[in-house]
């Protein structure tokens, strides 16, 4: 009986010491991908086969995993059957296999698109199934970098022949060395129409920043690519007016004879303010004190952006310019919003007083109080005085009338 009991205990123990190896042997099978081409550096245009290849130390079947890349540098052509996808993203799904081995290549055909480079690698895990026990292996896998260079001949001409705007003008006038612009539109422009030429017909245009443009300042980009790579941007600062308040009359009023017709014009990249006479608006030096007040901020007028200087109060209807008259003198002029006029301004300023001044204030308003306060007190005793000397009086009549005697 006991020896029958060994037995059993013996088998028991041989079944899970051969289990054990089973599992190990099942876990320890492994596979590796490595990712591959025949240059690292191709010219763009050109045709170009990345390879895949998969090694493994036992025999494997089924494969499937999920490769990415640039797609913007890269398009794939379908020449493998069970490789399917677009966009940067490819699906491999290698199933079925009727014949097991212990290496696999696979070889995918890519165009290149434009310079730049691009990483091919795997995405998420990748399965490969050893053939005799039907379990994922583990699988160890590389990434491969593809760098795609321009042509010997590839044209490095990155400017623009042309740059129009609508329904604005470009500030100042376009040169395709200029690259900073500035442009002004009113509160019902939500985007400016841009028309951008490139000097080489091969450079690609990009432009950003002109969806939904804010109240305020914005910044619209003409990126120009050229066939090369290489790049330029023209940049457009552009600044939106504000909305009117709703029930405020905005139609312009038009001054009298008196005063004559207010409006601003651009000559020669400069701006003038046309009011009695011709008034160059140029920015405040730096050693000019601004009035108390007053912040720098900017105003759309007759479609021209000029620098201004706004109260504190926000429905104030008059700012303050900086101008220069026909005569050289530059000052600061208030322009009335709301009758479209401009006069010179002058900044009032309360007198002030030195500390000695004050301090001899101080002190003759000092001996005055002391000398009224004497003189108060004064008053307080004699009348006083007289109010004991009437009690007295009083007192005595009364007691007379009632008979009594003055010992009393």
């Amino acid at each position: 009986m006991k020896r029958r009991i060994y037995q059993a205990l013996i088998f028991c123990l041989l079944f899970l010491i051969g289990g054990f190896i089973n599992i190990k042997n099942i876990s320890a099978s492994s596979a590796n991908i490595e990712i591959t081409a025949d240059s690292s550096q191709v010219v763009i245009g050109d045709t170009v086969y990345v390879y895949i290849n998969i090694s493994s130390d036992s025999m494997f079947g089924d494969v499937e995993a999920h490769l990415t890349y640039d797609e913007d540098v890269l398009e794939y052509k379908e020449n493998v059957s069970f490789i399917k996808g677009t966009s940067g993203f490819l699906k491999i799904a290698d199933i079925n296999i009727s014949e097991a081995t212990e290496n696999r290549k696979y070889a995918l055909e890519f165009q290149t698109l434009k310079v730049g480079k691009s990483v091919i690698e795997f995405s998420g895990p990748i399965m490969v199934y050893d053939d005799e026990f039907k379990m994922p292996m583990s699988v160890f896998s590389d990434s491969f970098e593809l760098e795609v260079n321009p042509a010997q001949t590839a044209s490095e001409n990155a400017y623009l022949s042309s740059l129009k705007i609508s329904p604005a003008q470009l500030s100042p006038d376009f040169d395709k060395k200029q690259s900073e612009y500035s442009a002004s539109v009113g509160h019902d422009v939500d985007r400016l129409v841009v028309v951008a030429i490139p000097e080489d017909d091969k450079s690609t245009i990009q432009i950003t920043g002109n969806d939904s443009l804010q109240e305020g300042d914005n910044k619209v980009v003409v990126t120009v690519i050229a066939e090369a790579g290489n790049n330029i941007e023209y940049t457009i600062d552009v600044l939106k007016e504000s909305a009117p308040e709703e029930g405020v009359d905005t139609s312009p009023i038009t001054p009298d004879n008196k005063h004559g017709s207010f409006e601003l014009v651009r000559i020669q990249d400069e701006t003038y303010a046309i009011y009695s006479g011709k008034y160059k608006i140029i920015e405040a030096p730096a050693n000019v004190e601004i009035p108390s007040g007053y912040a720098k901020s900017k105003i759309i007028i007759s479609g021209i952006s000029v620098p201004v200087y706004s109260p504190d109060q926000i429905d104030d209807d008059f700012l303050l310019i900086y101008a220069e008259n026909e005569l050289g003198q530059a000052g600061f002029y208030s322009y009335d919003k709301v009758e479209k006029t401009m006069q010179r301004y002058v900044n009032k300023l309360i007198p002030t007083y030195d500390s000695e001044d004050r301090s001899n204030e101080e002190q003759m308003n000092s001996e005055k109080y002391r000398t009224n306060l004497s003189i108060t007190a004064i008053i307080i005793a004699l009348l006083s005085a007289l109010c004991i000397v009437f009690v007295i009086i009083s007192i005595r009549l009364f007691m007379k009338l009632r008979g009594y005697g003055d010992d009393l």
